[in-house]
C-alpha cells in the first residue's frame, strides 16, 4: 500500500477523539513550542518504549526507577542523557563502522583484491594490521583484529593467513546485547532525522524517510520476501558505500557531518484474515474484484 503524505506544519491545537470520551482540543506542543508532537504520537512513542525495553529484559522495577529519575530531570530542567552511558555507546557504534570500513576497503583496493577476480585476497597478519590501521590508532590495532576475529568477521587459516568470512557486510550473529546497543546508537539518529524534516520546509533539506509497505502479504511467503529484501539490500548499500567512500574527508578544512541510510526490513505478528471492505482492503486489490491498483514506494513527505 502506498501513500504520499503532505509535508508536516506547525499545530497549535489539534483535537483528538478517545474512544468513549467526548471531543476536547489538546495541547500539542514540544519543548520548544514548535507544534510537531500530538498526544496520540506522545503515547505511542512513550508506550512502545516502554513495551520495548520490558520485552528487551528490563525488570519492571528497574523501569520505574529510571523513569522517575528522568522525570525528575525533566521537571529540574537538567539534560536525560547520560554522557558516561552515550559516549560507551557512541563508541561502539562508531568502532563497527569502522571495522566495516577495514572490510570495505579489503574487498575494494587493488592491494587487497585479487586482478583476475576482483576477489579480496588472504593477508597476512601483518599486512591485514596496517589495513586496520588506516582506520584505528595504534593502540587500538590489536584488540580491533582480535574483535573481528572473536566475532567472525575474518578467520583464520591453517597457513595463518586471514580471510574475510561475512562477505562485505558486517553483521554481527548472537550478540544479543551488541544488538541492543545497535538499537540504542539507531534509534535516536532515526528520531533527529524524523524531527528535522517535520521542521524542514525546503524538501532539499530533508531526509530520505521512505518505505515500500503490504498489509496482508502471506505468512508463507515470509521466508522468501526476508530473502529478497536482504538480496537487494546488500547491492543497494554497496553502492551507497562506494559513493560515501569515495566522498569521505576525515582531514576536511571545513564542517563535516556524520552520513548514514540505514535499511531494515520489517515483518508484523500474524493475524486471522478477515472479510471486509475497508479501505485497505481495495487498495490491496482483496475488493471489488481482481483489478489492482498500481502502488509506488511510501513517501513521509
Amino acid at each position: 500500500m502506498s501513500v504520499v503524505r503532505s509535508a508536516a506544519k506547525p499545530l497549535t491545537r489539534e483535537r483528538h477523539v478517545l474512544r468513549g470520551a467526548t471531543k476536547r482540543p489538546v495541547e500539542a506542543r514540544s519543548g520548544r513550542g514548535n507544534g510537531l508532537l500530538s498526544l496520540a504520537t506522545l503515547d505511542v512513542l512513550l508506550g512502545e518504549t516502554a513495551a520495548f525495553l520490558l520485552a528487551a529484559g528490563l525488570p519492571k522495577k528497574r523501569l520505574v526507577a529510571e523513569l522517575r529519575t528522568q522525570a525528575r530531570r525533566v521537571a529540574a530542567g537538567d539534560r536525560l542523557q547520560r554522557p558516561r552511558a552515550a559516549k560507551v555507546i557512541k563508541e561502539g557504534h562508531e568502532n563497527l563502522v569502522e571495522i566495516a570500513g577495514v572490510v570495505h576497503d579489503w574487498y575494494r583496493e587493488r592491494r587487497y583484491t585479487d586482478n583476475k577476480s576482483g576477489d579480496p585476497i588472504p593477508l597476512r597478519p601483518s599486512v591485514l594490521r596496517r589495513l586496520i590501521g588506516r582506520r584505528f590508532p595504534r593502540v587500538k590495532i590489536a584488540s580491533t583484529l582480535l574483535w573481528m576475529q572473536t566475532n567472525g568477521v575474518i578467520t583464520r587459516r591453517r597457513d595463518g593467513l586471514f580471510v574475510p568470512s561475512m562477505g562485505r557486510q558486517v553483521v554481527l550473529k548472537s550478540r544479543r546485547m551488541r544488538a541492543m546497543e545497535r538499537t540504542a546508537a539507531l534509534v535516536p539518529q532515526y528520531l533527529r532525522m524524523a524531527l528535522r524534516n517535520a521542521r524542514a520546509s525546503d524538501p532539499r533539506e530533508r531526509d530520505v524517510d521512505r518505505d515500500a509497505r503490504v498489509f496482508f502479504l502471506p505468512e508463507k511467503y515470509v521466508r522468501l520476501w526476508r530473502a529478497v529484501a536482504l538480496d537487494r539490500t546488500k547491492a543497494f548499500l554497496e553502492g551507497l558505500d562506494n559513493w560515501l567512500e569515495d566522498h569521505t574527508r576525515p582531514d576536511d578544512a571545513g564542517p563535516t557531518v556524520e552520513a548514514a541510510v540505514h535499511s531494515y526490513c520489517y515483518t508484523g505478528e500474524p493475524r486471522l484474515p478477515k472479510l471486509s471492505s475497508t479501505n485497505i482492503g481495495r487498495l490491496e486489490g482483496r475488493v471489488g474484484g481482481p483489478k489492482r491498483l498500481r502502488r509506488t514506494p511510501t513517501e513521509q513527505f
